[in-house]
């Protein structure tokens, strides 16, 4: 066997060999495809840097919202929100914007943060921007609380060597949509039973549940880093309806006495699901959106299902058309059958480092000429963190002040009083 593999790679280099051969007299014909290429690297490394740049100069703020005692406003309130969020939408809109000032499209950070029992929700945006990003909460959530906070990731050490040295281990991962993005999950939609009057399931109480039995010491975070999409990503969803709409079109064909007859198809009840499911996500605005949780505590009382309760949290949005899984490539433990198949403890620390950075950084990668960030249909040059595409409806689905069903109110921080403002003919 042995003999026969060796005969194979000296028939390879002989192949090559051959190759080389046959396009050395006309290397300089490749020559313009070689400038090409490293004009396409240089212009990448100039907008990299432009990009870190311009994100270095941006301030952020954090800030947490308060819950009231009784909150009747369910998702919907919050899906109007990211509606006005999305039309913050900015964008390069030339060259010089792009490549030397660097400009990137604005992104925000929507956390659930447990600790010792207590649940809180914080939102990060960068600091011009906060005074607008609270009047549209307040425009939906009239009732709620919204109060400067300091940022709770530098409650603990920012790196996983600290992390170790102080008897602590952390578990995570990133979650991404499994199928195309124009394939939605399960919606607050969903979640309504239909009786003598409606109401809504809120599906949220699942992860405070959770969050609620921990312990002192243990730590689960929730992080929802977004930012407006281009529309273009509706296309996708466009061309799958047309697919199924092209099987109900009439279809001539000869019939007797040189008439024509019509050949009908009919739409399978899986097929009319799907339909109306793609037509419903992409009559909405969409964000890039990278899920990321993040389990902490210390290694004698760690516990592994803690963090599978954490995200099987996502199990309940499931559907036939798409679902959340793991990005395998940000799981916080190495696997001796994956590639490079050495070096397994080292590269399990080495992959919990990249994670905890990239949660307290509010990373997401951005877009360059040689790689499209991977939602659909683009290829993401950072193989680590994935790009998923989830609509308003859906946002609002993980992320919103939970309503007066969630029977965890003692673990939420609530709003204990109504505060108004003072008559407006007060001096300020």
């Amino acid at each position: 066997m042995e003999f026969l593999d060796f005969k194979l790679l000296l028939q390879t280099f002989e192949d090559l060999k051959f190759i080389f051969s046959f396009i050395a007299p006309y290397k300089w014909a490749f020559l313009p495809i070689l400038v090409f290429i490293i004009f396409l690297i240089a212009q990448d490394a100039l907008l990299f840097y432009s990009q870190s740049k311009f994100k270095s100069k941006i301030e952020w703020d954090i800030f947490e919202i308060r819950i009231p005692r009784e909150v009747e406003k369910g998702p919907k309130a919050m899906d109007q929100f990211f509606i006005s969020l999305w039309t913050l939408f900015n964008t390069p809109s030339g060259w010089k914007e792009k490549y030397i000032d660097g400009e990137v499209t604005r992104w925000y950070s929507f956390e659930i943060i447990g600790s010792g029992g207590r649940v809180n929700f914080y939102v990060r945006v960068p600091k011009k921007m906060r005074h607008l990003i609270e009047s549209m909460l307040y425009a939906q959530y009239p009732d709620i609380e919204i109060v400067g906070a300091n940022d709770y990731v530098l409650q603990v050490p920012d790196s996983f060597d600290d992390f170790e040295r102080i008897g602590y281990d952390l578990f995570g991962v990133e979650l991404n949509l499994k199928n195309p993005a124009p394939n939605p999950i399960n919606t607050y939609m969903s979640f309504e039973e239909k009786g003598g009057e409606e109401r809504i399931i809120d599906p949220i109480s699942m992860i405070l549940e959770t969050m609620n039995r921990l312990r002192p010491e243990e730590k689960a975070w929730i992080q929802l880093v977004i930012r407006p999409a281009d529309p273009e990503w509706r296309k996708e969803g466009e061309k799958v309806m047309e697919v199924i709409k092209e099987k109900l079109a009439s279809k001539p064909r000869p019939g007797p006495a040189g008439m024509p007859s019509f050949s009908f198809s009919l739409m399978t009840p899986a097929e009319e699901e799907k339909l109306k499911s793609i037509s419903r996500k992409i009559s909405k605005q969409g964000f890039e959106t990278i899920v990321r949780t993040v389990y902490i505590a210390p290694k004698d009382i760690f516990d592994k299902n803690l963090f599978r309760s954490l995200t099987g949290y996502f199990n309940q949005y499931s559907t036939n058309l798409n679902y959340f899984a793991f990005n395998i490539d940000t799981f916080t433990k190495a696997k001796w059958w994956r590639w490079p198949f050495i070096l397994v403890g080292r590269r399990t620390k080495n992959k919990k480092r990249r994670l905890l950075a990239r949660y307290i950084q509010r990373y997401i990668p951005e877009a360059t000429f040689l790689g499209r960030l991977n939602d659909s249909n683009r290829i993401n040059l950072d193989k680590k963190s994935s790009i998923s595409i989830l609509n308003t409806e859906e946002l609002a689905t993980l992320y919103h002040p939970p309503t007066n069903v969630v029977l965890t109110a003692p673990s939420l921080d609530r709003v204990e009083s109504k505060k108004v403002s003072p008559p407006g003919y007060i001096p300020f």
